[in-house]
């Protein structure tokens, strides 16, 4: 297998293969795959109609690997997978694994692998509906407070759907936003590989088929969020950045977002909380639907 990095140009090629398996996976939409190549070393090879990804920065020590999608023969591809790696002297795990694909490799290559739940890469499912009005007692609280965001800088907001002329805008604001938490301590790798993520996603943003929204108060911006609709039909809200002195912003733009793909997405898909305690935190609090729980697979 030649494995190489993903380009614009194999944008349609992909979205062939993952199309049909309707997975709303926040890793497989084409523009994350893209444009988190350089946080995980991602490269891919496509070859039969087969798409194989690997990620060598991802878990420490070995390739990260997910099993090969669009294969009728997963057990054959996983086998030639281990087969090549070996010969080149690689240690490889499988990311990503369904619970369908762990009962068809623990069926066939019983006792070959060890399962573990990857629970730091889960990703967060929620009814958009749910959110874009905030409903249920569950969340009067975020109801409560994105009513106070409105009583406190009503007059002055305003939302705008996020398009090509607002790029330079949001450019400006983004790198404010990453001075503005560098000086703040926030931790510098992650935080760097963060922001030249988000100007790669703004660079193409058109070619990726991201949309967004655009928040102003008071004809400044002070906050964005995008994504992208993932092949299962969700909605990957992939950034959402908000000037944290304007109180309960983020409430305030992930309900307008939501809002604004209700028609169109049945389900919100926030990502991952990387096993960042405050992180998992916050998002257990909007009151997630499911937990997209994927296995990793190691040899044994």
């Amino acid at each position: 297998m030649e494995f190489r990095a993903l380009q614009l140009s194999d944008k349609s090629l992909v979205e062939e293969v993952l199309a049909p398996l309707r997975r709303n996976d926040s890793a497989l939409g084409f523009a994350n795959l893209f444009s988190l190549q350089e946080k995980y070393a991602t490269k891919i090879c496509l070859e039969g109609g087969v798409l194989r990804v690997r990620q060598d920065d991802r878990l420490p020590g070995v390739a990260a690997c997910y099993p090969p999608l669009g294969s009728a023969n997963l057990v054959g591809e996983v086998e030639r997978l281990l087969d090549e790696s070996a010969q080149a002297g690689e240690r490889v795990a499988l990311v990503g694994v369904t619970p369908e694909e762990r009962l068809e490799l623990e069926t066939a290559l019983p006792g070959a692998f060890a399962f573990s739940t990857d629970r730091a890469f889960a990703d967060y499912l929620y009814r958009t509906e749910t959110i874009a009005a905030y409903a249920g007692p569950a969340l009067a609280k975020k109801r409560r407070e994105t009513n106070k965001f409105y009583q406190l800088y009503g007059d002055d907001v305003t939302f705008e759907s996020l398009s090509p002329r607002h790029l330079d805008e949001l450019r400006a604001f983004q790198q404010a936003w990453f001075e503005g938490s560098r000086r703040r301590g926030s931790e510098e790798h992650p935080l760097e590989l963060e922001h030249r993520k988000i100007l790669l996603d703004l660079d193409h943003f058109e070619e990726l088929d991201l949309e967004g929204i655009l928040l102003r108060i008071a004809g400044d911006v002070q906050g964005y969020a995008y994504g992208a609709l993932l092949p299962g039909g969700a909605f990957d809200v992939m950034v959402l950045k908000g000037n944290l002195g304007f109180r309960y912003i983020w409430r305030a733009l992930l309900r307008e977002l939501a809002g604004t793909v209700v028609d169109r997405a049945e389900y919100l898909n926030l990502e991952e909380d990387l096993g960042l305690p405050g992180l998992r935190e916050n998002k257990l609090s909007y009151q997630p639907c499911a937990l997209l729980e994927r296995y990793q697979a190691t040899l044994v």
